[in-house]
């Protein structure tokens, strides 16, 4: 399964890699927050990236102090970073322009 990079593919990579970065994991509902997109949105993308391996899921421990239901957690691996890395480059601005010259 490719993995299509989309506006919102690549905000979803990019508050996993901001997480990453700050060495934490983060949860889906954080995700939803940050990028400002819904949960039927963001939800079937890291589905897509746990079936890739692009991030490691697991759920929160029962001992943390939090209240209500465990979260589930999502962080990069390995080969996720370097998606993001790439990601981030694909994206950066263009530097020059095509076209006619005046």
């Amino acid at each position: 399964m490719a993995l299509r990079m989309t506006s919102t593919t690549r905000a979803v990579l990019q508050v996993l890699q901001a997480a990453a970065s700050r060495g934490e994991s983060t949860y889906g509902l954080e995700i939803c927050r940050e990028t400002q997109l819904g949960s039927g949105t963001v939800y079937p993308i890291l589905t897509k990236f746990e079936r890739l391996g692009l991030v490691r899921t697991y759920w929160e421990d029962d001992s943390t102090e939090a209240r209500g239901p465990r979260r589930r957690m999502y962080e990069l691996t390995a080969e996720g970073a370097k998606e993001a890395e790439r990601a981030a480059q694909r994206a950066a601005p263009v530097t020059h322009r095509l076209g006619w010259v005046r």
